[in-house]
């Protein structure tokens, strides 16, 4: 069930959600909705669960929520023949068995298409698509061979490649493809290729995911008024996905950002790099564009042995109006211990707020105000942070917040921050609380450090100390925030993201790390399970 991109995923989610209980599972499954829109991993895995235990299926808890995850299942994949089977059993896939004949009766290759669904698309995705192209060659009717191609597209961020125009749709499932191919380019935020589309479908398009993407389109279109009604069609559809009302309140009370506190507030910019000396250069240039008032700026290079020291040093006449100093220390001391570093600056004690930048981003030009604006909303706030993308022209999402969402003697884990496979067209651009957002971009309140001073160094060389940061703040009765109206573009090399570069060693590290968190919270559990998304008051 569901295709190979998702193997990696399925792997983490299926754990937890068959080391919970059932009732667990519902609230795993309930906080998942709360937070970010349903993806296709998630669905199946949660139908797994669920039809595993036999009187499940007949709970009055239970049911609203697997009929959620099937008809999710069905609107995201409605060319996969199990998923496919899964909701005529369910009596949620109304004509699913015309499709399902048609399906089967095209399928070519069996064999192929096996091995291509066991194969993990972030390792062979190249591979895969020569393999599809040339089944599609011999056989241009591979309804499911199309369908993986057109998934290896999305994955990679592309446009519907050249081989997909030479596919022989059936007739019968013409509407279908069509659709498949508005949700392709609206998931991108195509918006050249997603409007003829719309236009063509959306008589026949009734479904919350897809009129979300419409709403988007809207927006970006200046129709503002349509894309609020769009989300209350998605909404009304699909209550439990709270994202949809969150979105819908943010078109019609747009946050507005106030661009005074960046004189009356004293804010101090810190970053910490080690021998990335070119994509320093480049943050510090893109930091140099944006409107951060007089804030002070910091820049600690961590045992750089490359040109970083000299790059620092031409960046410090890009910052005439702001006092900045370069730390240098001998030895790379790890992020933790580099931000501790800088936190024990005197300039800290005499700021209202820290902000700590990652060394390979790209920044909004106005990035500081929106994320101050929401700090100074409510003194309880000790943190704020803020989407994060990764480069391309069709952004990927790849960090938004997180919660706790597992929490046993077994295992104590922070939810999944972002989605499966959704980019960046304005969803997220809402501001909500949460308990951890991404360390790459985010302001600290000073205040709040005298319950969190530190970042700990258990966690060095890098990968968790933000985590158990803001975790630490929230435990001490601190809010963390999220303002997804600021987007950091990360060029991330690290941690364990869909298109981030990990060798085995650092693999080796952040499993390490893993453990070290759990063992470190274990006695304060009960504390932890507390620190869901249900019970936030968003």
């Amino acid at each position: 069930m569901a295709q190979s991109a998702e193997n990696e995923k399925l792997a983490g989610i299926a754990g937890e959600m068959f080391a919970l209980s059932l009732d667990e599972a519902c609230l795993y499954y309930k906080n998942y909705l709360n937070n970010f829109q349903v993806d296709l991993p998630l669905a199946v895995n949660f139908i797994s669960r669920v039809t595993g235990e036999s009187a499940a299926t007949r709970s009055p808890v239970v049911r609203p929520l697997l009929e959620q995850a099937i008809k999710a299942a069905v609107n995201i994949a409605p060319l996969d023949p199990e998923i496919l089977q899964i909701g005529l059993n369910a009596g949620v896939a109304q004509g699913a068995e015309v499709v399902l004949k048609i399906v089967q009766a095209t399928h070519a290759e069996h064999d192929t298409f096996r091995e291509i669904r066991k194969a993990p698309f972030k390792r062979f995705h190249a591979d895969l698509r020569r393999a599809c192209i040339a089944v599609l060659a011999k056989h241009p009717m591979a309804v499911r061979f199309a369908d993986m191609l057109l998934s290896l597209d999305l994955f990679t961020g592309s446009p519907p490649c050249e081989a997909l125009g030479r596919f022989n749709c059936p007739k019968a499932l013409r509407l279908i493809w069509d659709k498949r191919l508005f949700d392709h380019a609206a998931t991108l935020g195509d918006d050249e290729a997603a409007w003829p589309l719309w236009e063509k479908l959306k008589s026949q398009i009734n479904e919350p995911i897809a009129l979300s993407r419409a709403a988007e389109m809207h927006r970006r279109a200046g129709r503002t008024d349509e894309a609020v009604g769009l989300y209350e069609r998605a909404f009304a559809l699909d209550p439990l996905q709270r994202p949809y009302a969150l979105r819908a309140e943010a078109l019609r009370r747009p946050f507005v950002p106030d661009a005074g506190l960046l004189a009356s507030k004293k804010v101090c910019i810190y970053l910490y790099s080690y021998n990335k000396a070119t994509i320093l250069g480049e943050t510090l240039e893109s930091l140099a564009a944006t409107d951060i008032g007089p804030a002070r700026i910091k820049v600690l290079l961590n045992g750089c042995t490359d040109d970083s020291a000299a790059v620092a040093a031409k960046a410090r006449t890009l910052f005439p109006d702001n006092d900045f100093e370069i730390i240098e220390l001998p030895v790379n001391i790890g992020a933790p211990a580099a931000r501790n570093w800088l936190l024990s600056q005197p300039a800290t004690r005499e700021s209202d707020y820290v902000a700590f930048l990652d060394d390979d981003i790209y920044l909004q030009p106005d990035w500081l105000s929106h994320l101050l604006t929401v700090a100074e909303s409510d003194p309880t706030i000790g943190n704020v942070g803020c989407k994060v993308v990764f480069p391309g022209r069709f952004p990927l999402l790849q960090y938004l917040y997180r919660h706790i969402s597992f929490c046993t003697e077994e295992a104590i884990r922070a939810s999944i921050p972002v989605p499966y496979m959704q980019y960046d067209i304005g969803l997220y651009d809402v501001i909500r609380e949460t308990r951890v957002v991404m360390g790459c971009q985010h302001l600290l309140r000073v205040e709040s450090l005298r319950d969190a001073p530190w970042f700990d160094i258990r966690y060095s060389p890098s990968q968790i100390d933000d985590t158990d940061h803001d975790l630490q703040l929230c435990l001490s009765g601190w809010k963390v925030m999220y303002c997804g109206t600021v987007t950091c573009v990360h060029r991330q090399n690290s941690g364990t993201s869909m298109r981030s570069k990990l060798d085995i060693p650092a693999q080796g590290s952040i499993m390490g790390n893993d453990v070290k968190f759990h063992y470190k919270w274990l006695e304060r559990m009960d504390e932890m399970r507390r620190l869901d998304s249900i019970s936030l008051n968003v």
